[in-house]
């Protein structure tokens, strides 16, 4: 009977000793939580005890610590990408907008013959245009990423959308001596895709090698077990990174690019893979190539 009494007494003593330890231990980790909270640091809770039901408390606490700070770190990121943005979209918007402004200026104040007023006229309606379609690009990507609808899927002549974003860039390469080398065994490759979708990709990709680089473009359309649509140019920017090249706002120096805002890219890699392709960028010696592919599905 006496066994008994002091084998009970015992077990009492374990667990007041046990919830003595586990309310000392819930009372400092408050503590420690609103330290870490304060001071905005990741430092992890620990327990200076072996309770397992405590453990398991910590070990989920310090997950929440570590996504916490995993988001809060996610979000620096792109709140300094998104001021990157905001001054390369400014400049972008500026450039083309005080070009015309000038062109204008010059009409007003100047007695030009008729036929030179047209072609000064020409030249601003090309540099609104111009505007309208950065303009046009952000409102797209903020459609793209807010708005999970699949695009329409019909029969789709890649060479003639592919020809149309090239003439769209022509006289802009070729202000500057630049041209644009397409190069397609076949004269005409329908696919079931989005013929808006795949202008935009091109003309994105297209004015992407006009603004990164002063070298020719050369495009190249292969067909095997895939479609692969490939764009080479020598690379402008030497420090660029291949590994964050389709990021949204990824951008590099504009002081020493014709600028851009760092949509392009995100918004062809965005358009490709919801037309169920694929899009990658390499580089060879002193060429960008960034491919496009698309599954083997044409007439």
């Amino acid at each position: 009977m006496e066994f008994i009494i002091i084998f009970l007494i015992l077990i009492i003593i374990i667990l007041l000793t046990y919830l003595f330890l586990l309310n000392k231990e819930l009372e400092r980790i408050p503590t420690e939580i609103k330290k870490i909270r304060f001071s905005k640091s990741n430092k992890r809770i620990h327990s200076n005890y072996t309770l397992k039901n405590l453990d398991l408390l910590i070990l989920q606490i310090n997950q929440l610590i570590d996504e916490t700070s995993k988001r809060e770190i996610e979000y620096n990121h792109k709140n300094q990408s998104l001021m990157k943005m905001m001054t390369n979209i400014s400049h972008d918007l500026r450039t083309p907008l005080t070009s015309a402004l000038g062109y204008i200026d010059l009409l007003l104040k100047s007695d030009l013959p008729k036929e030179e007023k047209e072609k000064e006229l020409k030249i601003i309606e090309a540099r609104l245009k111009k505007l309208e379609s950065l303009i046009n690009s952000f409102f797209e990507f903020s459609k793209i990423i807010s708005n999970n609808q699949s695009p329409k899927i019909s029969k789709v002549n890649l060479n003639k959308v592919l020809e149309k974003s090239i003439v769209g860039y022509y006289e802009d390469y070729e202000k500057e001596n630049r041209e644009i080398l397409f190069s397609c065994k076949e004269n005409k490759i329908i696919i079931n895709s989005n013929e808006l979708f795949l202008k935009r990709i091109f003309d994105n990709l297209i004015g992407n090698a006009y603004k990164h680089s002063n070298s020719n473009l050369d495009i190249k359309v292969t067909i095997n077990k895939s479609l692969k649509i490939e764009f080479k140019n020598i690379l402008h920017e030497k420090k660029i990174d291949i590994d964050r090249i389709f990021e949204e706002f990824y951008t590099v120096d504009i002081s020493r690019t014709k600028g851009g805002t760092g949509l392009g890219l995100a918004i062809a890699k965005e358009f490709t893979e919801q037309l169920g392709g694929k899009i990658s960028a390499r580089i060879e010696k002193n060429f960008l190539i960034i491919k496009v592919e698309f599954p083997h599905r044409y007439k």
